[in-house]
């Protein structure tokens, strides 16, 4: 089931507020709505998706490991604290969770439009 604009708009607002709660450093915080403002806003991915698709034979797929690996590099940014904070474990799966249901939406709606 594909998820509409309006609700893949509610994730990336629900995220935001979630790190935004979260007491994280100054930093990490900014790197993670970076990361959400990037990957969670569905303008911005579809623009992303639309410059990979010239360079990729699956430019889903290339999003998708593009996503991964900058938030994990979101984490160069967390202080100590930030990176003993189980919490964090729980948001990161989240959030991933929260681009792949984006992305999947992101993909229904291109292929419903080719039909």
């Amino acid at each position: 089931m594909a998820c509409s604009a309006a609700i893949c708009m509610d994730n990336k607002e629900h995220a935001s507020c979630v790190i935004n709660h979260m007491g994280l450093s100054e930093k990490y915080t900014d790197a993670l709505i970076s990361w959400t403002e990037k990957y969670l806003d569905i303008r911005n991915l579809e623009r992303i998706i639309w410059g990979e698709t010239a360079s990729s034979e699956d430019p889903y797929r290339s999003v998708q490991m593009a996503a991964e690996k900058d938030l994990e590099l979101t984490v160069l940014f967390a202080s100590k604290r930030d990176r003993s904070n189980t919490n964090v474990f729980f948001l990161e799966g989240n959030l991933l969770l929260l681009f792949n249901i984006t992305l999947q939406s992101l993909k229904e709606s291109s292929v419903s439009y080719a039909l």
